[in-house]
């Protein structure tokens, strides 16, 4: 079982601030696009997956409760009023003892009858993970996805009977709750609960359908076309409303978890771009116009004379769309400048020609005597 915490580098029970710190930096860390540590894409996703659990209050209430079977409790989370967890239930004892349902121990002791609440079925949420290529994420794209899902019964149309044919339920008569006395030393208390057999609909099917055998949903293939928005990073979610799990009273989400596939040229800082680009060393020194690739295509960049490798030039309005605006970031050429390893005999007698010229030998000499000369005074 992955522990989310640990994954994020923190004590079981940080805050949701702290997840969100520490999320910050080990998703810049692990980011594949920058990332030189192994595995890096791999613990960037266990790193997504963490946070996601754990910067949603509810899942990570559910999480401290119940670890990793927090999937099973979803929309639903116990505990006392003080934020600790309790690991039994007053109610269910005194159901344990024939008390029947109580919605809490007032209505035992203070003589009421209350219906106890039905747990609605909201329909659960869904995750699929999508992997895009760098152009894809940058230029936005429609991808067809194929995934399971619990859908209402075409068939009988989610009554769960045959031709959709409902009765009257006989249990409760069509009520949808049933009563319950209970004789105690106390006295005769009565309750009121949902009805079992009808789930509080009051009616049942007179033949249950035989595609969801009476249950009125049913797992089927979805196939959907979801557009991508240009701009959209690591480990951004999309979210398609009711397109997840159906209940009998909701329908869940999907979550579309992006992944995107590290460039060969390209390194991405949120809007912007960087790329290296070498250079000889004539076009450092004299100066040049080179081209550069840009997502776009290809782009002149002007190289002044004397420039010296490592030197950084902006593209402005050349980098990726940035997800909530209509507003581009720029693109950073970074410039090396080769040192030829084989020199032809020509090439050399001009490179010393040159070294006469600038005489930096002597230069350095000089300077080197300065340093000595000021270190070595009495």
């Amino acid at each position: 079982m992955t522990d989310y915490y640990e994954v994020l580098g923190l004590k079981k029970g940080a805050s949701v601030e702290e997840v969100k710190k520490a999320y910050k930096i080990l998703a810049k860390k692990y980011h594949p696009d920058v990332s030189t540590e192994e595995h890096a894409e791999k613990k960037f996703k266990e790193v997504v997956e963490a946070y996601s659990v754990l910067s949603d209050p509810e899942k990570k209430q559910n999480y401290d409760n119940y670890g990793d079977a927090y999937k099973n409790f979803q929309g639903y989370s116990q505990g006392t009023g003080q934020g600790q967890r309790m690991d039994f239930d007053f109610e269910d004892i005194f159901n344990q003892f024939g008390f029947g349902e109580f919605e809490n121990l007032s209505d035992l002791f203070g003589g009421g009858r209350r219906q106890k609440r039905h747990q609605r079925d909201e329909g659960e949420n869904l995750k699929y993970e999508i992997e895009l290529t760098f152009e894809e994420a940058a230029k936005g794209c429609e991808k067809e996805i194929t995934y399971k899902r619990i859908a209402k019964c075409q068939t009988c149309n989610g009554t769960g009977a045959k031709n959709s044919k409902l009765k009257t339920c006989s249990h409760c008569n069509g009520k949808g709750s049933v009563i319950h006395q209970q004789r105690t030393p106390f006295g005769i208390f009565q309750s009121q609960s949902t009805c079992q057999n009808c789930n509080g609909t009051g009616k049942i099917a007179e033949e249950k359908c035989e595609d969801c055998n009476g249950n009125g949903l049913i797992e089927k293939q979805e196939t959907l076309k979801v557009k991508i928005p240009a701009g959209i990073n690591n480990g951004n979610h999309l979210r398609l409303q009711d397109k997840g799990n159906q209940g009998r009273d909701g329908t869940g989400d999907l979550y579309l978890l992006i992944f995107i596939t590290p460039h060969k040229i390209f390194k991405r800082d949120d809007s912007d771009l960087y790329v290296e680009i070498n250079i000889s060393f004539t076009e450092a020194a004299l100066g040049a116009t080179v081209v550069v690739p840009t997502l776009d295509g290809k782009a002149d960049l002007k190289i002044p004379a004397g420039t010296q490798t490592g030197t950084i030039f902006r593209i402005k309005g050349k980098g990726i769309k940035n997800i909530n605006s209509n507003n581009y970031g720029d693109e950073y050429v970074k410039v090396i400048v080769e040192t030829p390893k084989k020199l032809s005999k020509k090439q050399k007698e001009l490179l010393n020609e040159l070294e006469k010229e600038t005489n930096q030998k002597s230069k350095r000499k000089s300077i080197f005597e300065k340093i000595f000369d000021n270190f070595f005074v009495a």
